[in-house]
């Protein structure tokens, strides 16, 4: 994956409608081979993030998710995103929030298998987990960039003796 290829699919993309987003990411064509040499490792984080391509209007991210990892909930702000499982099957958790404004709750899970993508809405509530036994390996687009994202604890109801 060289800057030459992220210039051209994402470059000139400017407020860019999902659809949009989507396509740029799906002309990419992002294979384990050409991203294998900048697959980050997890430093403070459950998973490894490197950004590999920004402008003011799109970001583009390289997830490492390993095995038994997963995020804890949260949201991409104003971003809305396409994400493209390149490696792994990745389970994907959607949130609502509870009555207390900082805590929420599982309410839907898919599960994202290599080659597929699926939608994140803007301030949509997720976490991303991977249950499988070989590296989760996904190319993100946002726009705009992220920034104001926000994390939340998990609501756990009480146990049912």
């Amino acid at each position: 994956m060289n800057l030459e290829r992220l210039e051209q699919a994402f470059g000139s993309l400017v407020s860019p409608t999902p659809a949009q987003l989507r396509h740029a990411l799906v002309s990419l064509s992002p294979c384990m081979e050409q991203l294998g040499p900048y697959i980050p490792e997890p430093l403070n984080l459950p998973y490894g993030r490197k950004v590999l391509f920004s402008t003011p209007h799109v970001e583009v991210v390289l997830i490492h998710l390993p095995t038994n990892q997963e995020s804890i909930p949260h949201n991409h702000g104003d971003s809305f995103g396409w994400e493209l499982v390149v490696s792994g099957t990745l389970t994907n958790m959607i949130y609502v929030q509870t009555n207390n404004e900082n805590e929420v709750q599982r309410a839907q899970t898919t599960h994202v298998s290599t080659g597929e993508y699926y939608f994140v809405e803007p301030g949509e509530i997720h976490a991303i987990r991977n249950n499988g036994q070989s590296p989760v390996i996904s190319v993100n687009v946002y726009s705009p960039p992220l920034r104001n994202c926000r994390q939340y604890c998990p609501f756990e109801p009480p146990s049912q003796y």
